[in-house]
């Protein structure tokens, strides 16, 4: 577990001096994997994936959102959208089982 968690942590470190990222959406992707993986126990290979989507996820969002003056119901469809692509591309790396204890422990990471 300590030991897929400090891959995890230089594999991110690297991709994110690599390139230039959302750095909010990068904080927040990581925080949720941190707080899922002390839960869960994940490969490697799905932990990059979890990471990766949820990176996409924030990034995509703050991308739609802001500087847009939408109103609250459009915000919200924004999000209800990509909570559904998010569940749908977890779907194709983990059980149903996982998907909800991964949305439970996101959204708890989230309130933090």
């Amino acid at each position: 577990m300590k030991k897929s968690l400090i891959i995890f942590t230089l594999l991110f470190t690297f991709s994110y001096v690599n390139s230039q990222e959302n750095k909010s959406a990068a904080k927040r992707a990581s925080n949720a994997v941190t707080t899922i993986l002390s839960e869960i126990e994940l490969s490697d290979e799905k932990v990059q994936f979890l990471e990766k989507t949820l990176y996409n996820k924030y990034a995509d969002n703050a991308l739609k959102i802001k500087g847009k003056n939408l109103s609250q119901d459009e915000k919200k469809n924004v999000y209800k959208n990509a909570f559904k692509a998010t569940r749908k591309a977890l779907r194709k790396q983990f059980s149903e089982t996982e998907v909800k204890s991964i949305i439970r422990l996101e959204r708890q990471a989230n309130k933090k």
